[in-house]
C-alpha cells in the first residue's frame, strides 16, 4: 500500500495541475457564491500575493511566502520522498515570468517499491543507490479576453548519484511513472510545452495542455560492478496531451477532471515486410489514454 500510495501521489503531481497559491490573484475578495466570478487559470506563471495557497488531494501545496516568492511541495510524498520546489516572480507585468528550483530525493520511496515496480535483488548486493534529483525551469504566461491564461514552459530534471544505483527504467507501460522516474534511472528529464487555459462563464475552466519530453539514453546494467552493456534502446521521446475542465464548487474551490494522452516507445515491435517479402521487426510508438481527477481547494483571499 505504501508503495502504491507513492506512486499514484507522485504520478499524478507530475501532469502539474497544481492551482498555485498565486494564480488567484485576479479574483476579488468579496465574491458573492462559488459562479459570482470566474475561477483563476491554473499552473500559470503567476505568483503571490502573499498568503495565498492552494492544496489538492493529490496536487501539491503551494503557498506565498510574499508577492513574488512561493513554495510548493507533496505533503503526501514529503515521508518516502522529501521534496520542495521555489518559484521565483521575476517579471510581474502584462507578461509573467517566472523561475522554479527544486529537489527531490526519491531513493526511499524506490526502495519501497521493490518487488513491484524494480528488482527485489534479495540475493545479491544490487540496491537503489541514494541521489538527489534537482529541478529547474521556466514559466511564461499572458492574458487574453480578461479570464484566459495561455503559459508556455520549460524545464530540466536532472540526477546527482550519490554511490552506486542498480535501478533500470520503470518501464511501466503507464507514462506518468515512466515520465516520472526518468530522470532518476536515465539521468536527465527535459520538457518545453505550453497551455491554454479558458473560462467558459463563471462556473467553468477547460485546460489544454501539450508537452515534449527528451529522457536520458537508455542505461546499461551493472551486476556487481561489472557493466554487461546496455538495456534494450528505447526512443527518448516522449509527447503528452491534457485536456481537462474544473467545476466550480465552494467560493475557492474546484473539480477537475479529464484526460491524459501519451504517445512513446513501450518497446512494442511491428513486423514488415519489404519489397522482396521479406519480413523484419520494427519498433513502434505506442498511446497512453489515462483519466485524471481531483478537488482543488484555495485560501488566503482575506474572507
Amino acid at each position: 500500500m505504501n508503495a502504491l500510495l507513492f506512486v499514484l501521489t507522485l504520478a499524478t503531481a507530475q501532469t502539474g495541475d497544481a492551482a498555485s497559491a498565486a494564480d488567484v490573484a485576479s479574483t476579488p475578495a468579496a465574491v458573492a457564491s462559488p459562479g459570482a466570478w470566474p475561477r483563476p487559470a491554473r499552473d500559470t506563471a503567476d505568483v503571490g500575493p502573499k498568503g495565498r495557497w492552494s492544496t489538492g488531494f493529490f496536487n501539491p501545496t503551494r503557498y506565498a511566502l510574499t508577492d513574488g516568492f512561493e513554495l510548493e511541495a507533496n505533503p503526501l510524498l514529503i515521508p518516502v520522498a522529501p521534496n520542495l520546489t521555489g518559484r521565483f516572480a521575476i517579471l510581474k507585468k502584462e507578461l509573467r515570468l517566472t523561475a522554479e528550483a527544486g529537489l527531490l530525493v526519491p531513493t526511499f520511496g524506490m526502495r519501497l517499491m521493490k518487488g513491484y515496480f524494480f528488482p527485489t535483488w534479495a540475493t545479491s548486493t544490487e540496491n537503489i543507490g541514494w541521489m538527489l534529483v534537482p529541478r529547474v525551469g521556466l514559466l511564461l504566461s499572458g492574458t487574453v479576453r480578461e479570464h484566459d491564461v495561455w503559459t508556455v514552459r520549460g524545464d530540466f530534471t536532472f540526477r546527482i548519484p550519490l554511490g552506486p544505483n542498480s535501478a533500470t527504467p520503470l518501464e511501466s507501460f503507464i507514462a506518468p511513472l515512466d515520465l516520472l522516474f526518468a530522470a532518476p534511472t536515465t539521468g536527465y528529464l527535459a520538457r518545453v510545452g505550453g497551455a491554454y487555459d479558458a473560462a467558459l462563464g463563471n462556473w467553468f475552466r477547460v485546460r489544454g495542455e501539450v508537452n515534449v519530453y527528451l529522457s536520458g539514453p537508455t542505461p546499461h546494467l551493472f551486476v556487481g560492478g561489472e557493466d554487461k552493456g546496455q538495456l534494450s534502446p528505447r526512443s527518448p521521446l516522449y509527447v503528452t496531451g491534457h485536456v481537462g475542465v474544473d467545476i466550480a464548487t465552494f467560493k475557492h474551490s474546484r473539480v477537475t477532471v479529464g484526460v491524459l494522452w501519451a504517445n512513446y516507445d513501450q518497446g512494442a515491435k511491428a513486423v514488415v515486410r519489404d519489397a522482396d517479402g521479406f519480413a523484419d521487426r520494427v519498433p513502434v510508438r505506442s498511446n497512453n489514454i489515462l483519466p485524471t481527477l481531483d478537488y482543488i481547494w484555495s485560501g488566503g483571499f482575506g474572507d
